[in-house]
């Protein structure tokens, strides 16, 4: 019996495990294997990464790796192959799967991630210098390829091999010992050190897509195809950016040049394996901060006036590939369309251009701090550049220091030389030198051995706590934080310094719970409608942090969105019902989003409201496919 896996994304992938006891091919015994994560392919404009299979699936003998003595024994005694090597997490590194696939005797590979299991001291499939190729820096003698040091000194670059055979990571404890025991010990396992005969156990694996080459060649095949039922060969990565102005300026009004302070965060991570995406201290800690930080400054948002500067909070998707978001804002900024392209008859928000930002803040990493500090980064190019910009850059950090001393929050400042982290600003600052500085938990080097990688969880960062309302000392220090980043952005914004402005820690307990513990939490609940509850409660594994394909909204981003528009937005008249939430006309300036609210006390039922926001999704999509018209 056959069990076909299809998940619904990119690829479809097959697994089976298969015992062979000399018996007739039509008569095989089929045991299905549920409990597993596939590496995927992905392309880029000249090549091609991830894993893949033969249409049919590649069938390997069970060899189960326990040391590196047992990679040697592979490699060079073996003699029964191709093999399907199951192995430990500390056994999955570069070197080994490299010399396994050039032994010329491995079909597959199946790496055991379980609760119980070790992993690594470190462990980044990343590279050494992150997404260098589409930064400020790319070419640059000075500072580009990382020339001051690696950012990622734990970076291994096994996002970007390309694999001709599938890997697999196996989550369920009942079928890694099944393949232990069962099928390795019981056949396969050498006797007195010599390689066992038939009968032998073995698995069929199967993550077979049907793109290839690069992603150029693989979007033409689709845009090629004139079939009433067309094949879809590959997507573009993207999903949406979450932005939000704090005034609520309609197109119709002026919009002083260098009047918007942008305040980031990025949103995504990615891993090898399909949904293995925590991310926990790469972006989810600066998610956290800067809604947190968002949420204090609505409490206080009739301060920014007219004569104030703007605050603009963005949250950027696809980062982690390409900047992708940060790109495509950038794009529809030069071409008038951000955050939404103009319609004739229609009052919008007032677009944004680069020429209207005055300043940009950007939190990143926040949640592995380096000697017990946060880091301030700045730009040497744009800062030596010019005098004004070095002295605003100078004025921004001697405010945000000396609001984070009141706090007992210690921020160092890199050196002047040392140039920008990866980060979302880097692309904005590629076409205007602007007063900019990104904070990270980091001085010249990632604090974090596990970034973009399914180790970067909860408990890498000591957030794992199973109770909800439980504060822990990582989420005492990400309050501090979000306040530090609320009151200078205040004082940015209005000349004031705002210290009754105050980030609530219960806020951030609850955002670190929700992320990266549980998904069916409470705050989840209250701020989707009630059409969405039945999906939200189906298990308590945190929803994934990766960008995905185009036209398709992740649900993170959907509920980051939700929460930015609860934490800065008005409610509206408790006489507005559901079905008169979001009328608009032409007057669209506001977005109006239903919440079914919190349970009401003593009682089941919720008391829904309606929101009233200038948060908005904008495309996250890369701009290549639109400037060369694939």
């Amino acid at each position: 019996m056959a069990v076909t896996i299809r998940i619904a994304h990119v690829i479809t992938w097959t697994f089976l495990f298969i015992v062979v006891n000399c018996e007739r091919v039509s008569n095989k015994t089929y045991v299905d294997i549920t409990g597993v994560s596939a590496c995927f392919r992905r392309f880029n404009a000249t090549h091609q990464v991830g894993c893949n299979s033969k249409a049919s699936g590649n069938v390997g003998v069970v060899y189960y790796a326990d040391s590196e003595e047992d990679i040697k024994y592979i490699i060079d005694v073996a003699n029964q192959p191709p093999y399907a090597i199951l192995m430990g997490s500390t056994l999955f590194t570069l070197k080994n799967v490299q010399n396994l696939w050039n032994s010329g005797k491995i079909n597959g590979m199946m790496v055991i991630h379980l609760d119980s299991t070790p992993i690594p001291d470190s462990f980044s499939p990343d590279t050494t210098c992150p997404n260098d190729p589409y930064g400020l820096y790319n070419g640059n003698k000075d500072y580009g390829s990382c020339k001051q040091g690696d950012w990622n000194t734990y970076g291994n670059s096994m996002m970007f091999q390309d694999y001709a055979f599938p890997i697999f990571v196996m989550k369920n404890e009942t079928e890694v010992n099944y393949l232990i025991h069962d099928c390795f010990e019981k056949f396969n396992k050498p006797i007195n050190g010599q390689p066992r005969a038939y009968p032998l156990c073995a698995v069929e694996l199967k993550d077979s897509m049907s793109g290839s080459k690069d992603s150029v060649t693989c979007i033409r095949r689709n845009n090629m195809q004139v079939s009433l039922d067309p094949e879809t060969y590959c997507d573009p990565l993207g999903d949406s950016n979450i932005v939000a102005p704090l005034k609520a300026v309609p197109s119709s009004e002026d919009y002083p040049d260098n009047s918007v302070i942008v305040a980031a965060a990025r949103m995504d991570t990615f891993s090898m394996f399909e949904n293995e995406y925590p991310g926990a201290d790469s972006h989810v800690t600066g998610i956290v901060g800067l809604l947190a930080a968002a949420e204090a400054i609505g409490k206080v948002k009739d301060r920014i006036t007219n004569s104030s500067k703007d605050i603009l909070f963005a949250f950027f998707q696809g980062e982690a590939f390409d900047y992708i978001g940060s790109s495509r804002i950038v794009y529809d900024m030069e071409n008038a369309k951000f955050p939404a392209e103009p319609i004739a008859g229609e009052t919008h928000v007032h677009p944004i251009n680069l020429r209207h930002i005055s300043h940009f803040v950007e939190v990143n990493q926040l949640g592995l701090r380096d000697d017990g500090k946060l880091w301030i980064h700045t730009d040497p190019i744009s800062v030596n550049g010019s005098t004004k910009i070095s002295d605003e850059v100078n004025l921004m950090i001697k405010n945000i220091t000396d609001i984070a001393r009141q706090l007992d929050l210690d921020l160092g400042e890199t050196d002047v030389t040392k140039p920008l982290p990866p980060s979302s600003v880097q692309r904005f600052l590629k076409k205007k030198a602007i007063p900019a500085f990104v904070l990270t938990d980091h001085q010249t080097s990632y604090t974090n051995k596990y970034y973009n990688s399914r180790f970067d969880s909860a408990s890498t960062i000591q957030a794992n706590t199973s109770d909800y309302d439980t504060v822990s000392l990582q989420a005492k220090m990400l309050t501090k934080v979000a306040t530090t980043l609320a009151r200078s952005l205040v004082l940015m914004s209005t000349g004031e310094n705002a210290t009754d402005v105050e980030a609530n820690e219960k806020t951030v307990t609850h955002l670190l719970y929700c992320f990266l513990v549980n998904k069916s939490c409470d705050l989840f609940q209250e701020i989707i409608e009630e059409d969405d509850l039945a999906t939200l409660l189906e298990s308590s594994t945190p929803y994934p942090f990766y960008v995905g394909v185009t036209n398709t909204n992740s649900h993170v981003t959907s509920l980051t969105k939700r929460l930015l528009s609860l934490y800065i937005g008005d409610r509206e008249g408790a006489d507005i019902v559901k079905d008169k939430c979001n009328v608009q006309g032409n007057y669209k300036v506001y977005d109006y989003t239903w919440m079914q609210g919190p349970v009401k006390d003593g009682e089941k039922k919720r008391e829904g409201f309606c929101m009233r926001s200038t948060v908005s999704l904008t495309t996250a999509k890369s701009p290549a496919f639109d400037i060369t018209g694939r």
